[in-house]
């Protein structure tokens, strides 16, 4: 359930649920255009004034890090601006914001080749967020066939005021299905389904096994690693599989040591 916006304007809120993709330009009004684009999706999530120049502050250094370290010579940078909600594990609510590149290795601003710190920038982000900031491997949202690359995250929490809407199907059946049309888009239509003992199961042929059980996605990996999250969070499920079909060697691809956002 992924939006786009132009360039120029966003003629509509971020929704509950889903996530908003927004493009990003390749030069310096890279920055600007980011922090117009979260602005104008705020306003109906009850955040504090502080928060809201926060987050713009935060949007600025994932943007200018993309300008700077992970814009092509050869052409454009296929950055992107995604928004979205997930629960935080704890009860709450929680905002992520993602800035995508097309570039698979890490290189913050203000770090020099060779250097495994992060630069000045993204410490401001990891100060205002106490540390819930990280980069994973990913595939855009925006471009058909999606191309893979990495995303850039920071989250913070959202007030108790704010509430999600169910805008997925929340039975088993229908909501692996859901997850199904979300990954083909992410262009992971490997994925095949299998039905057995009353529930759908996703499969990608290498040992990934998605299903869904007690109104949650579990998955695990052909190396045993574990996972799941509530069907409320199906954007943010969607995204930690296609992390770990992009961490994997055997990624079906064409032809950076993720930080997972627990």
């Amino acid at each position: 359930m992924t939006k786009a916006a132009t360039m120029c304007e966003i003629p509509w809120r971020l929704e509950d649920g889903g996530c908003a993709a927004l493009p990003l330009p390749d030069d310096d009004s890279i920055a600007r255009v980011a922090r117009s684009h979260v602005t104008a999706l705020l306003p109906a999530l009850g955040l504090s004034v502080q928060d809201v120049h926060d987050i713009k502050l935060m949007v600025s250094e994932l943007a200018t890090n993309v300008l700077q370290h992970a814009t092509p010579h050869d052409g454009p940078s296929g950055a992107e601006l995604w928004v979205y909600q997930r629960g935080d594990g704890h009860g709450h609510d929680e905002l992520v914001v993602k800035a995508f590149d097309t570039r698979r290795d890490w290189r913050p601003r203000g770090t020099a080749p060779g250097r495994s710190d992060h630069g000045r920038g993204l410490k401001i982000v990891d100060l205002l967020t106490q540390g819930r900031w990280g980069h994973h491997p990913s595939r855009s949202r925006l471009r058909t066939p999606a191309v893979r690359g990495k995303a850039t995250w920071f989250a913070l929490p959202l007030p108790h005021t704010v509430r999600r809407r169910r805008v997925w199907r929340v039975e088993g059946h229908y909501a692996t299905k859901d997850l199904q049309t979300l990954l083909v888009q992410r262009g992971l239509g490997h994925f095949v389904s299998e039905e057995g003992t009353g529930e759908t199961a996703l499969t990608d042929g290498r040992g990934l096994s998605v299903w869904c059980e007690a109104a949650a996605f579990r998955w695990r990996t052909g190396s045993g690693q574990t996972g799941g999250l509530p069907l409320t969070d199906i954007t943010e499920a969607c995204e930690r599989i296609v992390e770990l079909c992009e961490a994997s060697p055997a990624s079906p691809a064409s032809p950076a040591s993720p930080a997972s956002p627990a």
